[in-house]
């Protein structure tokens, strides 16, 4: 194949695994916290992207390396938790939101910090810094783009879980529950024009930060 790169394509799948596994991590850590045992219980307070690998396979492991060999980042996983498990001095919807929100902050979170790095290891000049630097500019594309993504209020998504909890009279709740799968189809078949002018942005920045 013409062009094709084996470290391109590790890298980008090493980004995307890395992201996911830390947006999982920041669920659970959160619903721990609140006092839900689900997550320690079922051994998901844990940054070992194997216990994510053992439980959803195909959505943790095969399509980032498929994605990673396509040229684009995606991936996805689910952890347990049970809201109404957590202490009494929280309430059921606070608790929701909080621990739907918590895994596209975690990515946020990881985007920034990822991003300063990069720009600090690109100010260096040092040319054996090159494959760090790659994987960070790919783990602050991946994780921006697996924060709006999961902001994205149509269930299974975080973003509906968020709207959920935050406007649970919502008139546009029904709508999209009834119609879920065509949104989420609508979304990836249009993925890109959709996150395109996103992620031009992001390098825009990037390169700023660098002058």
């Amino acid at each position: 194949m013409e062009g094709f790169d084996i470290r391109v394509v590790m890298v980008s799948f090493l980004a995307i695994i890395i992201s996911l596994t830390v947006h999982e991590f920041a669920h659970a850590w959160m619903a721990d916290r609140l006092g839900d045992p689900t997550p320690r219980e079922h051994g998901r307070l844990t940054l070992n992207p194997m216990v994510l690998f053992k439980a959803h396979p195909f959505g943790s492991l095969i399509v980032p390396l498929i994605g990673a060999f396509q040229g684009f980042l995606i991936g996805w996983a689910a952890t347990p938790v049970n809201p109404r498990l957590v202490r009494r001095d929280i309430t059921m919807r606070k608790a929701e939101f909080l621990i739907s929100f918590a895994g596209p902050a975690s990515n946020m979170i990881l985007a920034v910090i990822s991003a300063v790095l990069w720009a600090a290891c690109v100010r260096t000049l040092d040319g054996s810094l090159e494959p760090i630097v790659y994987l960070l500019q790919m783990m602050v594309f991946a994780n921006i783009f697996l924060a709006l993504l999961n902001l994205m209020p149509v269930p299974p998504l975080d973003g509906f879980t968020v709207l959920e909890s935050l406007s649970p009279k919502n008139p546009i709740i029904p709508f999209v529950q009834n119609y879920s799968f065509i949104v989420l189809l609508l979304v990836f078949m249009y993925a890109g024009h959709i996150f395109r002018p996103v992620m031009r942005w992001t390098n825009s920045v990037l390169m700023w930060m660098v002058q």
